[in-house]
């Protein structure tokens, strides 16, 4: 993984404080999560998502998630 890739990836807590204001809450994100909408990778107790699975799942159809786009690899 390069640089700007790493600048890239969240925990759900940033990812939350990154999209404030709108209904993507960390509730809502860690369910996201968790359902596998939005692919994460687990270290420890976190959960780390990237910027671009956010958005690739923002920019889906609805219930058409893309799993595989913005994996973290």
């Amino acid at each position: 993984m390069q640089n700007s890739e790493l600048s890239n990836v969240l925990t759900i807590e940033a990812a939350a404080k990154l999209y404030e204001g709108t209904s993507l809450t960390q509730t809502a994100i860690r369910r996201l999560v968790r359902s596998g909408e939005i692919p994460s990778r687990r270290i420890g107790a976190k959960y780390l998502i990237t910027a671009a699975a956010i958005e690739n799942w923002l920019n889906s159809p609805p219930g058409q998630a893309k799993q595989n786009e913005g994996a973290i690899v």
